[in-house]
């Protein structure tokens, strides 16, 4: 088991975004904010739909119940309604990937940043005014494909590449540490007002 580390043992890390990695966070951003919490019921749902009408309507036309010819139109109808869904849900996830790149442009653009770690949360200095993320707002913490994000309630992740660690334990160090903090924020009991 490895000691318990603090927060004044990781950082300051200076880096820069490259376009490729914002690029990459935006569409991961992007995702996420598309899919936030309605995976099922926006996305696997129509599928459902659309196969139990495709059964209901070809069992209603083997059994003569209804004319074939307007079993062709029921499918024909149930088949556009379904494209109609699935363009709404592309369009969906392409407006929320760009809403994310341009916050995570943002990010880039501003030219170098600093990442500081302490004890609640996590800022971001830069040129520009600084972000920051409280442990308290945050969700979960993840090292997917290079790229360590921070993931809020709402708005955009504050994202680290693994590049700008000495030495890749630390970036793992890291991710334990802050996903020790968001692991004990959940464990608090509620305050009471």
């Amino acid at each position: 088991m490895s000691p318990a580390r603090t927060a004044a043992e990781f950082g300051p890390y200076v880096f820069e975004l490259t376009p490729d990695e914002a690029r990459i966070a935006a569409a991961r951003a992007g995702l996420r904010r598309a899919l936030e919490g309605r995976l099922t019921l926006s996305h696997f749902a129509p599928i459902a739909a659309f196969v139990l009408a495709m059964a209901f309507i070809a069992i209603l036309t083997t059994t003569a119940l209804v004319a074939r010819r307007h079993g062709e139109i029921a499918l024909l109808l149930a088949t556009g309604a379904f494209m109609v869904q699935r363009l709404t849900t592309r369009r969906r996830f392409a407006a929320a990937r760009r809403a994310s790149l341009g916050e995570i442009e943002a990010l880039r653009s501003a030219g170098p940043l600093v990442a500081r770690l302490d004890e609640s949360g996590l800022s971001l200095e830069g040129p520009a005014s600084p972000a920051r993320w409280d442990f308290a707002a945050c969700r979960e913490i993840e090292d997917a494909g290079g790229l360590i994000y921070l993931w809020p309630n709402s708005g955009p992740p504050a994202v680290l590449p693994t590049r700008v660690f000495p030495t890749p334990e630390e970036a793992t160090g890291l991710v334990e540490f802050v996903r020790g903090r968001l692991l004990r924020q959940l464990a608090r009991p509620p305050e009471r007002r």
